[in-house]
């Protein structure tokens, strides 16, 4: 019952420190997060330039018009006579390109690509600053945690020191037990100050992705559902869903469409032409304005480029093969990344499991140290040794869940379900 007690003092100690940081729950910081991150304006700065491409792309199949001036000075000499003259003209020119030989219909499909390229990683870049938050707000949990366990071993060894002292003004111990006791509380505040830097860091990271002062963790980061248990599925889901391959095989649509533009944009051309213009003609000494207005149907069929045509078109190939070879790499990527997740959650579950039984025993074993070392049965060292194991098992125990939560996090994030699952 006296270690009971110990124990419950210690908490209320340990925790009230905590309570100046302003807490914070995991959807607000996940909301703030996906306000602040400025990877995300640069996510969404990428997916406004896809768009404007694209209505680039369709305003090249419309009609063009602009107006036209031109002033310059001609001197004319001729058999009787030399005329000095100031050319002027102006008027308004359209042009309607009707036949492009495909180039604009697949720079328009290039451009409708890459744009869905740009919003698949516009959502990747969404669920990475989740993940990252997740993460930084389950470790910054985990340290608080940590901190605290620190505390109450602390704590418990002061009381264990002050208990030792008066055994010895008794002459039941020797000055060796308060030593011992000494030394051990030298070494949990050596580690609780460590704690506390990792525990100054942890909130750092969690505020440099927020954007908020002092983010406490109000509550544990837990994901909602259930894993998966079927790798195959879990597989094929992944390569579905996954926005990065997903933006890597737009990003080769659009590459395959460019190498068709090439190919198109020295192909035969019509176009239908207008303009209308008035001015005084070079030909004209008069000052009468001459004006005149005109339609033209304008064919062009380039016959020699000087190699830009061939050259265009192995840069477009060029341009494909590395997109395809982008797709690749992404899919095998991922395979290796799922794998690997896959093991790493059935180890941590299973590391979890053990760790929870090895807290319950070690918690049962300090307890029943200190009671037969009160009775005379069992050293201080023993004692303090089982206190040491216990709080050690409490640690393991808060890591191995965080961990697991980490791992099945970063498994969804690959699907893309990460920020649906806990922002719904």
């Amino acid at each position: 019952m006296r270690f009971r007690a110990c124990l419950s003092g210690a908490c209320l100690m340990a925790l009230a420190p905590l309570a100046v940081a302003e807490p914070v729950s995991l959807q607000q910081a996940l909301e703030a997060a996906l306000q602040y991150d400025p990877a995300l304006d640069q996510a969404s700065a990428g997916m406004e330039r896809s768009e404007a491409g694209l209505d680039a792309a369709r305003a090249k199949t419309g009609p063009t018009a602009g107006l036209q001036a031109q002033i310059g000075a001609l001197e004319t000499d001729f058999t009787t006579d030399r005329i000095s003259q100031v050319p002027r003209q102006i008027g308004l020119q359209a042009e309607w390109p009707v036949f492009t030989s495909g180039a604009n219909a697949a720079a328009i499909d290039a451009a409708r690509a890459q744009r869905e390229a740009s919003a698949a990683q516009l959502l990747s870049a969404r669920e990475q600053t989740v993940l990252n938050t997740f993460e930084a707000y389950a470790r910054a949990w985990l340290a608080e945690q940590e901190l605290a366990v620190a505390r109450q071993q602390v704590e418990t060894f002061r009381l264990r020191l002050q208990q030792t002292e008066a055994q010895f003004d008794q002459g039941i111990v020797t000055r060796t037990d308060i030593a011992l006791t000494q030394s051990r509380l030298a070494s949990a505040e050596a580690q609780q100050a460590g704690y506390r830097a990792a525990l100054a860091a942890a909130k750092a990271r969690l505020a440099r992705l927020t954007g908020l002062d002092q983010p406490s963790p109000q509550h544990p980061a837990a994901l909602p559902g259930e894993t998966p248990t079927d790798f195959q599925q879990s597989l094929a889901h992944v390569l579905e869903t996954n926005p990065d391959l997903a933006a890597a095989r737009a990003a080769e649509t659009s590459a395959d469409k460019r190498v068709q533009e090439a190919r198109s944009r020295f192909g035969p051309k019509v176009s239908l032409k207008a303009r209308a213009t008035t001015g005084e003609d070079i030909y004209f000494f008069f000052d009468d304005p001459i004006s005149d207005v005109g339609a033209f149907v304008s064919v062009e069929v380039p016959l020699y480029t000087s190699g830009l045509k061939s050259a265009s078109a192995r840069e477009a190939r060029a341009g494909r093969s590395v997109a395809t070879a982008g797709v690749r790499i992404a899919e095998v990527q991922l395979k290796e990344a799922v794998s690997s997740l896959w093991g790493d959650i059935e180890a941590r579950r299973l590391a979890l499991k053990a760790a929870t039984r090895a807290e319950r025993a070690a918690s049962l074993a300090a307890e029943g140290a200190y009671k037969e070392y009160d009775a005379g049965a069992r050293t201080l060292v023993d004692a303090l040794d089982a206190e040491n194991a216990y709080r050690d098992a409490q640690i393991a125990r808060l890591r191995a869940g965080v961990e697991l939560q980490l791992a099945s996090a970063r498994l969804r994030a690959l699907s893309s379900d990460l920020e649906p699952s806990l922002m719904p």
